[in-house]
């Protein structure tokens, strides 16, 4: 029998995640279509990412705005509790709310499932402090429980036994464009041991391709340390 918590808890998560596939819509859209968009079309390709992987990995865009999402959502009947619960917008000092997002490269967070889970957002203005932002934790978004770019990898490391795990979201993209498709990334924070028992579901083996500089060597070290225990 589901009791009234786990009913509410099942229909908080499905809420959230309509909120945010709403949102992956319309940053999508935002990338593709809106003229304030260009400078981010712009760094998309002086990266190299095609048409192709830009698709895969259905990247997007936040404009520069305060409340783009947020009125983009309430448009499509997003109450704007959920807004905040999901972590798509945040209460302001003078009252009201604020999109989270603003001015960055959005990159979707998916689960095996196709659910989106939550975003990371690259800034796109050189002077923010914040480089990389992602989605705070929710009811549906745990980043010690989830990976970067496995609804895409995930057969292709089943089918290699083998995982390759980089630094960061572009490093999975660059890869995935290259042929290279058994690969997922961790979201900013150190390994989890739950990271490392989510990849062994689909292969037995597990390979760190961190850059070469002391941080990477360090994180390369900590995380076979990790691989140990798990």
């Amino acid at each position: 029998e589901v009791t009234p918590r786990a009913r509410q808890a099942h229909d908080e998560r499905q809420a959230i995640e309509r909120a945010n596939r709403l949102a992956r819509d319309h940053f999508v859209q935002n990338l593709f279509k809106h003229p304030a968009a260009e400078r981010a079309r712009q760094y998309v390709r002086n990266r190299g990412f095609g048409a192709g992987v830009v698709r895969d990995f259905q990247l997007g865009f936040a404009l520069d705005s305060w409340n783009d999402l947020l009125q983009a959502l309430q448009r499509q009947g997003v109450p704007t509790s959920v807004l905040q619960r999901a972590g798509l917008a945040r209460p302001s000092d003078r009252g009201g709310l604020y999109d989270q997002f603003r001015n960055r490269l959005i990159f979707p967070i998916v689960d095996v499932n196709d659910r989106v889970l939550g975003f990371g957002g690259r800034a796109l203005d050189p002077d923010n402090p914040a480089k990389y932002l992602n989605s705070p934790e929710t009811p549906l978004f745990h980043k010690r429980r989830t990976l970067y770019g496995l609804k895409q990898a995930h057969q292709a490391i089943t089918e290699q036994n083998r995982a390759l795990i980089v630094e960061g979201y572009t490093d999975v993209l660059a890869l995935h464009q290259a042929g290279v498709r058994n690969v997922v990334a961790g979201l900013g924070t150190a390994l989890t041991a739950e990271q490392l028992k989510l990849l062994s579901r689909y292969c037995e083996e597990i390979v760190f391709v961190y850059d070469g500089d002391s941080a990477g060597t360090q994180a390369a070290l900590r995380n076979l340390e990790l691989l140990e225990i798990a």
